[in-house]
């Protein structure tokens, strides 16, 4: 039995101006200094931030681990897909 999950109904598209404020609050100078610390590309955290693709739910969990904070809270205005 498939279980409905909250998160597949959300807009995945991850909110930037949120990662900028969550980097200052861990005095993270750049996009290359966090994909250093998340352990990945800079060209994947630039795709994961871009507004062409929804990234993969794992990438969002991720950051929001990372930086302590719920995953809507990442989301552009965390609303939910129609």
């Amino acid at each position: 039995m498939y279980k409905v999950n909250f998160y597949d109904n959300i807009n995945m598209q991850i909110n930037r101006f949120k990662i900028k404020e969550l980097m200052a609050k861990k005095k993270i100078d750049n996009f290359s200094e966090l994909a250093h610390m998340l352990g990945i590309s800079k060209n994947q955290l630039s795709n994961i931030l871009s507004k062409k693709y929804n990234p993969i739910k794992s990438n969002v969990v991720e950051l929001a681990e990372f930086f302590n904070v719920d995953v809507v809270d990442l989301l552009e205005n965390g609303k939910k897909r129609k």
